[in-house]
């Protein structure tokens, strides 16, 4: 179950630059607890309602979820020991581009 509630907001009210909106998202996944999140946008509520924020907000997390089992599986990811900031950007540059590389069929 997943409810956004948002509103519009000023960067002087929420002290971020160039907010337009802000919205807490509610989500109750089944086998997590239930977890609020904040979320800022720089579109009006005229251009962005709360339905397909939700919408959007959603679809996001499918794509990361496809990439990073796809990552997971094929280079190990998750176990990865590198954690200076510039090296994981070159890792993960390989890894994307060792990643949407075909191999030819042998067959």
């Amino acid at each position: 179950m997943r409810v956004l509630r948002s509103r519009a907001a000023s960067a002087e009210e929420v002290d971020f630059p160039c907010v337009e909106q802000v919205a807490l998202l509610r989500r109750h996944l089944r086998q997590h607890r239930p977890e609020i999140v904040a979320l800022v946008t720089s579109l009006p509520p005229q251009e962005l309602s709360a339905e397909q924020w939700l919408k959007d907000n959603r679809a996001a997390w499918g794509i990361e979820n496809g990439l990073h089992q796809r990552l997971d599986v094929s280079h190990r990811d998750d176990q990865c020991r590198v954690r200076l900031p510039k090296s994981m950007r070159v890792m993960g540059m390989f890894r994307r581009f060792s990643n949407s590389l075909r191999l030819p069929d042998l067959t």
